[in-house]
């Protein structure tokens, strides 16, 4: 066996995880080789392990199912890339992956993740497709974990700016979830990487979420937190990264809106208040290499509020409905009405224009919010 092959059977241990995995390479100093040839009495020497473990190290049919995991990474054309290839960044957290299932090309640039509730407002989708847009421009790569809503948009936002992006699997490589996303996991593999620290077949639980994140944000100069409720895993991403030393920045959002309580609730504790990209680029400049150019900079600077262009004359009626909405509030037509002191039938036939140009949509709850 070479030492990748080595890697990866250590990786796909069932009774060792990073931690466990760190300590004996520490002991064998870095020879993990060493290790599937020591002794019982010298692996015992190692805190933490135990009989188990040693069973699990000594297992006879590990042979066999390494030459099934090697197999797999070449039908799928996807490469195993042990510590010395993996991001510096991640190789500084308490408990980096032993290696990575990469599909497609990590790029060499400062990573800013992203993160944040699986069902997004319109106002939170739409900033996060905005500052990942945006980011990318900047030269930065944006990291998220391809679930549904905030992960999803700004992956998308990413690669609408021409740029790359990476998502960090909770599963293993070769499943795709949320299954829905497999057209933007062949995008992100084209554009940038799709990886993930699982062997092959590694169904998605509640224990590969959490060290899934400690990945997203391990790996990155930054976590940014779009919307989340107050116990929600993104909470998680943004604990994980301040205990790694990362910056976390938060959007804010309405205060009466319980998708962004969490994102209050760690601005309250010290995360940075986010007012537009600026911010994020201003904090992080240190960390991007002169060669890299910032485009449109002074583009970049727009607060949370920024309104999307249209491409046809709007009314004033239509005006009034967008600026009254462009907070991220969601409004019914007679509370529209109220508010604008309009008709019934002005407002109905400035929603109906703004609709068909897709300004605005109406949610499941009746009322309308701005795209």
């Amino acid at each position: 066996m070479s030492p990748i092959d080595d890697f990866i059977l250590l990786n796909g241990l069932s009774k060792v995880g990073p931690i466990t995995s760190k300590r004996l390479l520490e002991h064998f100093k870095g020879d993990v080789t060493g290790i599937f040839k020591a002794g019982n009495n010298e692996l015992g020497k190692v805190n933490g392990v135990g009989g188990k473990i040693i069973d699990s190290i000594k297992n006879p049919k590990n042979q066999e199912w390494l030459l099934s995991e090697i197999k797999k990474i070449k039908k799928r054309n996807v490469s195993f890339l042990i510590q010395t290839n993996l991001p510096e960044l991640l190789l500084e957290i308490y408990d980096p992956p032993i290696g990575l299932y990469v599909d497609g090309n990590i790029p060499q640039r400062p990573f800013v993740a992203i993160v944040g509730t699986r069902n997004p407002t319109m106002y939170g989708e739409r900033q996060a497709r905005l500052m990942a847009e945006q980011l990318t421009r900047a030269g930065f790569c944006v990291v998220s974990g391809m679930a549904r809503g905030i992960d999803t948009a700004a992956h998308e936002g990413a690669l609408e700016a021409g740029g790359p992006t990476v998502a960090v699997l909770g599963s293993g490589i070769d499943i795709v979830y949320p299954p829905e996303n497999l057209g933007l996991y062949q995008r992100i593999v084209e554009n940038g990487a799709v990886v993930s620290e699982f062997p092959f077949g590694r169904k998605p639980d509640r224990s590969t979420f959490p060290m899934r994140n400690r990945i997203v944000s391990g790996m990155s100069q930054a976590v940014l937190v779009i919307e989340s409720a107050a116990s929600g895993g993104s909470l998680i991403t943004s604990q994980l990264a301040a205990d790694q030393g990362r910056t976390v920045f938060a959007v804010p959002g309405r205060i009466d809106q319980p998708s962004s309580a969490g994102c209050h609730k760690i601005i309250r504790e010290g995360a940075t208040l986010v007012r537009g990209v600026s911010d994020i680029i201003e904090d992080l400049r240190p960390y991007m290499n002169e060669s890299q150019a910032i485009l449109n900079f002074e583009s970049n600077k727009n607060t949370v509020s920024e309104s999307k262009s249209v491409n046809y004359q709007l009314s004033r009626i239509e005006c009034s409905i967008l600026n009254q909405l462009k907070e991220g509030d969601q409004l019914s037509i007679d509370e529209l009405c109220e508010a604008l002191s309009l008709s019934i039938s002005e407002v109905m036939s400035a929603i109906t224009l703004l609709e068909l140009n897709k300004c605005l949509r109406k949610n499941p709850n009746g009322k309308f919010e701005s795209l």
